[in-house]
């Protein structure tokens, strides 16, 4: 996912202070440069200030940007489940945030939102059938003693239930899992971070995190 790929992103300071962004969009070597008057505005367009102010990082602004511009999913699905975390909106059927456990990043917290990508969806169903279950629903929608062919009808009930025992079962379940927001708990508020692929690794993750540390000193706790 092109659009929340950290090591593309650097940031530029003069002592504490970020000067300059810069993001790597992977078409080719360009390089496209935000400053921070550009990170406002884009925080302001996505009404992070309104929904969480103070309490979000640049680079969460840079990844909101990223996969909009990059990836082409919708800010709105990061900020959806932000308003779920922050009790202003039902839940997205997605699994509830949990606390990372390694020691990297122990303390630090991540939430899954589902972008609507067909990866997305394909990881979740092949999760909920698991190793074999997927193979042995084919076999028995289609059974050869209903049909020696394949029908239409046969296809079309495929259909409907992969997604129907995947998709719709594991949102009513609220065990959809997506890409990661990447959090942390202070003072019984929520700080949002970064977003990150959860395949990308702990350390990866860490080293996002201390990007973000100049930002929110509390976060050197996490970061060292």
């Amino acid at each position: 996912m092109a659009g929340i790929t950290g090591p593309s992103i650097t940031a530029l300071f003069e002592g504490n202070h970020i000067v300059e962004i810069g993001i790597r969009v992977h078409n080719g070597n360009e390089t496209e440069h935000l400053s921070p008057e550009k990170i406002k505005g884009l925080a302001a367009f996505y009404e992070l200030d309104t929904l969480i102010p103070h309490r979000y990082t640049s680079l969460l602004v840079v990844n909101l940007y990223l996969l909009d511009k990059v990836s082409g999913i919708s800010p709105e699905q990061v900020i959806n489940e932000i308003k779920s975390l922050e009790g202003l909106a039902p839940s997205q059927q997605t699994k509830p945030a949990t606390e990372f456990r390694g020691s990297l990043l122990k303390g630090l917290w991540h939430k899954h939102f589902l972008p609507a990508l067909p990866s997305a969806f394909a990881h979740n169903i092949l999760n909920h059938f698991g190793k074999d279950g997927l193979a042995k629903l084919v076999e028995e929608v289609f059974d050869p003693v209903k049909s020696s062919t394949v029908t239409r009808e046969m296809i079309d009930e495929l259909s409907h239930r992969v997604v129907e025992e995947s998709i719709v079962d594991r949102g009513a379940a609220e065990k959809l899992t997506g890409e990661w927001i990447i959090f942390a708990k202070e003072d019984g508020m929520n700080y949002y971070l970064c977003i990150s692929p959860h395949a990308s690794g702990d350390e990866n993750i860490a080293n996002h995190v201390k990007v973000c540390a100049h930002e929110f000193p509390f976060l050197s706790k996490y970061a060292s």
